[in-house]
């Protein structure tokens, strides 16, 4: 893990029990941390509410801000709101591990808490599966040019497909017949 996502720890060792509160910011450089990602660019806000009990720790994140994504319509960038809330479980143990989506397991050595994983996939998550503009609020509209030109293109690709003619390059093949 870079040391820039070690930003997106949380220190719980020399808390007392009972409840905190932390603020994290994510931006582009955030999102530079993981290559795959296809999303470049956001300005959120995560509040982190940490429930410290003697045995598990439980943290209540808040996300909200936008993202940049690509329109599925007409492949222009915008800005798109988006949000979550989850809680994450930590429980102590001899060995790291997860236990499931929602629990995380840390050695009884640990002293904080690393939540960028956690973030990234929350945001990815609460992403819509189809990316338009004019969805969640956003005000922007789609690229008329570019709508045109799909339409165009795509009214082209229909009428190749419905004429009859066959192309000449293979022409000859009807010519041969198997025995």
């Amino acid at each position: 893990m870079s040391s820039f996502l070690n930003t997106y720890s949380i220190h719980f060792k020399g808390l007392k029990v009972g409840k905190h509160s932390f603020n994290l910011e994510i931006n582009k450089k955030f999102f530079d941390e993981f290559e795959e990602s296809e999303i470049r660019e956001g300005c959120l806000n995560v509040d982190v509410q940490l429930n410290k009990q003697s045995q598990m720790l439980q943290l209540d994140i808040a996300i909200s801000g936008s993202v940049k994504v690509v329109c599925d319509r007409c492949l222009e960038e915008f800005d798109l709101p988006t949000s979550y809330k989850g809680t994450l479980y930590v429980k102590f143990s001899d060995e790291k591990g997860e236990e499931g989506e929602e629990i995380m397991i840390l050695t009884n050595d640990d002293s904080e808490v690393n939540l960028a994983q956690y973030i990234y996939e929350s945001i990815c998550l609460s992403l819509p599966y189809q990316r338009y503009h004019g969805m969640n609020g956003t005000k922007t509209k789609c690229n008329k040019e570019m709508i045109k030109k799909l339409k165009n293109l795509s009214s082209t690709e229909s009428k190749k497909e419905d004429s009859n003619e066959i192309d000449p390059r293979w022409s000859k093949l009807k010519d041969i017949k198997l025995n």
